[in-house]
């Protein structure tokens, strides 16, 4: 990572993530595809979103923990210390054990009335608070595989977390057409089927990393389970920023919905059938976002390893040729989803001639694909750049970044174009939401460019 020619390690160590990373958003929307197949799929498909968006995010939340391990175990590894990488690895796990009981509870005990707030009504109500109950209550199996496969990632393997990732998700695949279905003595358990498949795959395939790490890899050996403060206190002064990141970027998805359901009724729209076609967009956006995870997490290790030699014109550079690779990539998913939007809205069970209410979603997720498509590109920006300065270690001014363009300036950005569905459309909401992410890609290049991010130090 500190020696072999920068695109090629870049290449070399990103496609491998990429595709872990591609391959979790692709089997999501499998998950939409198989319930798309269930009687009256709008209603499905709005209660899938709505359960699958809370829990995503402390998913993203907690990334914010995972960027922190890889910063510190990765800075370590570049040094040659594999005892401090080792430490900072172990506490990490003691932090994600400690975080799935904070993160999963609350939206366990309130599930109801979280999925109310956010718009669900009718038929909506019951499976969503289902799903959203199994799949908070899994909490400890989503953290432990991100966690696990951060610190591979951090020295240097990509090649392991692929496998991890990949069969949690092909599992996944599996198990939720019977558990939906049901079959071979099963009962079918509909959609809460798929937070229950989602939930038991991500345990199994984080066992078996788990066990990895214990009995040693690539020099990490899960040993030092006793608390060290330092150590814990890195971690949250790397983490805890990162996290607020994460959480106000998803928080601007939740406001979204939230005003999907005022803004639907003013634009002549059905709210079900408005958030259906959210949920399918947003999936699809997820696809194009997470894959580019890949170019970031490539990012943020060859950063951290190479501020750990003190390479930083190689750091520094290294970011940049990861931003060209994701937005490349970023272009094909736009040109992809806007050539493809109405075959991608039929596969999940959605066709302008099947009915007036199947016929309304594709309208609102055609629509949708169009707009937010020509804001991939400046989503890959923020993408990387901001996982970089995570693996140096710098995260308070990410978090400054978004917390303004997303928390204070973008809610009520937001809340004034819903209040002028009415004129524009639902596509008033997908505009605000491009116009933030472009606005939150130049001040990204900008610090990135001249800010001090590269001195930081990490003890």
């Amino acid at each position: 990572m500190t020696e072999v020619p920068l695109l090629k390690a870049t290449v070399r160590f990103g496609t491998p993530m990429v595709i872990a990373m591609a391959l979790g958003s692709l089997f999501n929307l499998v998950d939409l595809y198989i319930v798309g197949r269930m009687h009256d799929p709008a209603t499905q498909i709005a209660a899938v979103t709505l359960g699958s968006l809370v829990n995503s995010i402390p998913m993203i939340i907690f990334n914010g923990i995972v960027n922190a391990v890889i910063a510190l175990v990765a800075r370590f590894h570049g040094l040659g210390n594999l005892r401090r990488a080792n430490v900072a690895a172990g506490q990490g796990g003691l932090l994600t054990l400690l975080l799935s009981v904070l993160f999963g509870l609350p939206p366990y005990l309130y599930a109801e009335e979280i999925c109310v707030a956010l718009g669900a009504t009718g038929d909506v109500i019951a499976p969503a608070t289902e799903s959203l109950e199994v799949v908070s209550a899994g909490t400890i199996t989503m953290f432990l595989l991100m966690q696990i496969t951060g610190a591979m990632r951090a020295v240097g393997n990509s090649v392991v977390p692929l496998v991890l990732m990949g069969g949690a998700n092909l599992l996944n695949v599996i198990l939720d057409v019977w558990f939906i279905f049901g079959g071979l003595g099963l009962e079918p358990m509909g959609v809460v089927g798929a937070a229950w498949a989602t939930v038991v795959a991500r345990g199994l395939f984080a066992a078996a990393g788990l066990f990895l790490l214990y009995r040693g890899f690539a020099g990490i050996r899960l040993r030092r389970w006793m608390i060290q403060v330092r150590t814990i206190w890195s971690l949250l002064k790397i983490g805890i920023p990162s996290c607020a990141q994460w959480l106000v970027r998803m928080v601007s998805y939740v406001y979204i919905l939230m005003f999907v359901a005022k803004a639907a009724p003013l634009a002549g729209n059905g709210v079900t059938e408005a958030q259906a076609a959210f949920g399918v967009g947003l999936r699809l956006d997820t696809l194009a976002l997470f894959s580019g995870f890949g170019w970031g997490a490539a990012a943020a290790t060859l950063v951290g390893q190479n501020l750990g030699r003190g390479l930083v014109d190689r750091a520094r550079r290294a970011t940049w040729i990861a931003l060209g690779l994701n937005m490349t990539m970023m272009l094909i998913f736009a040109g992809f989803y806007v050539l493809f939007a109405d075959h991608l809205l039929a596969m999940m069970g959605f066709d302008a001639a099947a009915g007036t209410d199947a016929g309304q979603v594709m309208d609102i997720g055609r629509t949708y694909l169009y707009v937010t498509s020509s804001g991939f590109v400046f989503l890959a920006v923020a993408v990387v750049i901001s996982q970089a300065l995570a693996g140096a270690g710098a995260t308070k001014f990410p978090l400054l970044i978004e917390l303004v363009m997303y928390g204070a300036v973008g809610y009520p950005f937001v809340e004034w174009a819903a209040g002028h569905a009415d004129e524009w459309g639902l596509r008033a909401l997908w505009l605000a939401a491009v116009a933030l992410h472009l606005a939150v890609a130049i001040l990204y290049v900008l610090w990135f460019h001249f800010g001090p991010w590269a001195k930081k130090e990490i003890k």
